[in-house]
């Protein structure tokens, strides 16, 4: 009987699968005590508590089922946002400053908060944003005479005194032209001598096609994300029968010339000491039964404007088979330094002490945390994880407050006030962690954040690393678009392709270069046999400034 009873008082304040382990417990007393005893209230009893027993497992297992429910139904049809709420909360107390009243005009009717009518005034005007129409785009004048010309009615020439011009931003559909080039031939009659211009040297020799039309191919497939088939829609709509087959050699091309840059790039982002690293899917098309095969498309990205450094950023993507870290492994080999990840154990091994160049320093991403313990929220409104939210969102108004200072002033101001911070949180984790089950959805949460918990506070002590993994995810939404639009890579070779070129116009975009005129410029030097060891010279931030894709 004191077993039960102890295995009961146990059961009421647990959970989940204590809450199974205990129910054994009752289980068994309760059979032994119906060995032992043939009183009927005795056994009625035992039958009862049994019975509590079974409910609450179910109870337990309903919901973390319904928890796991909610959150798929939350992928799927849910927000994508992960912005919390207006009202701001602290320690479960509202701080938001709704209720405040607001500020009444003065004795002559004006208003007593500029800043309430300035936010109106820019209300109003929403929708009718001034065009800006840039310097360098070419002009057409086309000069409007009245219907009288310059007579007037009277009889008499009318002289100008000057005119009002308006412009209009017009649109014409992309223009495709052919470019013949003529090479007279000429001869002396004296001495028979021969001459002819030699062929003007490109970048890409012995085919119809021009380097500026494979430019605008590489442009609409990578950074306008629009398929080769589409593309090849497009051309019909002019007349011209441009096969998607023929597009895939050119791109097959475009990458061959294409590797030596993506290995310049590659060395000048692993010549720094703290860059960033991620992962994403993509299908490569096997051969034969029409079927696909997971891929990888691994991203290494160097952003250091958020702490005012002098390297340009830039994003290298490097195409592989499957998400083994010895993949990670190959891709790093020559970078020492600092590394900010997510928690994928696959980059464990790059701590490892045996590793070439010495261990790396693994930084985790506090988005990825504050992730899990969101989910939670919104699967089974705990206050805990809410709390825990909270905690994180208070970092993040730290962070925003340092972005765009040095290193040792972001280092100064997380040491004072974000360490504090993270302290707390780590201690209500730890506190929450004794008193729930830690396979329940939130104890996941925790599980998760308390592994990670000596790569989280790096850049407490680092004011160069960020809170976040945010800067390489962003490159990565390139390649989710156009995976969206064009689902899978042709082969191994497309793959490549699609790793190469995210690379350049990725780099473009990070550094204000407009892709297409970078890739016309490249074409420009390539094609007048600029050295291939000298190729860091062609990475996109050196590309000449004011250039646009319309020129």
């Amino acid at each position: 009987m004191i077993d039960i009873q102890s295995a009961c008082a146990d059961l009421a304040r647990h959970s989940d699968t204590f809450v199974s382990k205990t129910a054994i417990r009752i289980s068994k007393a309760d059979h032994q005590r119906e060995a032992e005893h043939d009183n009927e209230i005795v056994l009625k009893d035992a039958n009862i508590s049994t019975l509590m027993a079974e409910t609450k497992v179910i109870k337990s297992d309903n919901r973390r089922l319904r928890a796991h429910l909610n959150k798929l139904a939350d992928m799927q049809f849910g927000s994508s946002s992960e912005k919390t709420p207006k009202m701001k909360r602290n320690g479960g107390q509202d701080t938001s400053e709704t209720s405040a009243e607001p500020k009444k005009p003065d004795q002559d009717g004006v208003s007593a908060d500029p800043e309430t009518e300035k936010n109106f005034k820019k209300r109003g005007t929403r929708g009718k944003q001034p065009v800006v129409i840039p310097d360098h785009l070419p002009r057409e004048d086309r000069i409007v005479e009245p219907a009288q010309g310059n007579t007037c009615s009277c009889g008499c020439s009318m002289r100008p005194m000057g005119e009002q011009v308006i412009e209009r931003l017009t649109y014409k559909p992309a223009e495709v032209r052919v470019i013949r080039e003529h090479f007279p031939k000429y001869i002396c009659r004296h001495c028979d001598k021969f001459i002819q211009a030699k062929v003007p040297p490109r970048a890409f020799d012995y085919t119809r096609f021009d380097d500026r039309l494979i430019a605008g191919l590489a442009v609409s497939k990578f950074a306008d994300f629009v398929p080769n088939y589409r593309q090849e829609q497009i051309f019909k709509r002019s007349g011209i029968k441009f096969h998607r087959s023929t597009m895939v050699r050119l791109m097959d091309q475009l990458g061959d010339a294409l590797v030596p840059l993506h290995e310049a790039l590659a060395t000048n982002l692993k010549s720094s000491t703290k860059l960033n690293m991620d992962e994403t899917v993509l299908s490569q098309l096997l051969p034969g039964n029409g079927k696909t095969k997971t891929c990888y498309v691994w991203a290494l990205c160097r952003d250091d404007r958020r702490w005012l450094g002098n390297a340009p950023p830039g994003v290298v993507f490097n195409f592989e088979e499957s998400r083994r870290g010895a993949h990670a492994e190959k891709i790093l080999n020559g970078f020492s330094g600092t590394l900010q990840v997510d928690g994928y154990a696959g980059y464990n091994r790059l701590m490892w002490d045996d590793r070439d160049g010495g261990p790396l320093t693994l930084a985790y991403c506090w988005a990825h945390v504050r992730r899990k313990f969101l989910d939670v929220f919104k699967a089974t409104k705990s206050e805990r994880a809410d709390e825990v939210i909270a905690l994180i969102n208070r970092i993040y108004d730290i962070e925003r407050a340092i972005k765009g200072a040095t290193a040792p002033v972001r280092l100064a101001l997380r040491q004072k006030e974000a360490k504090p911070i993270v302290a707390k949180l780590f201690d209500l984790l730890r506190q929450v962690a004794g008193e729930i089950s830690m396979k329940s959805p939130l104890g996941a949460a925790i599980t998760y954040t308390m592994k990670l918990q000596h790569g989280l506070t790096v850049f407490l002590d680092d004011g160069r690393v960020e809170f976040d993994n945010n800067a390489v995810e962003n490159t990565i939404r390139p390649i989710a678009l156009l995976r969206k639009n064009a689902l899978f890579a042709g082969s191994e070779i497309g793959g490549r392709n699609w790793a190469l070129m995210a690379s350049i116009i990725g780099t473009c975009k990070l550094n204000g270069v407009e892709p297409y005129a970078y890739l016309t410029w490249l074409f420009e030097r390539m094609a007048a046999a600029h050295p291939r060891s000298e190729y860091d010279k062609l990475l996109p931030w050196h590309c000449p400034k004011g250039r646009f894709g319309i020129e």
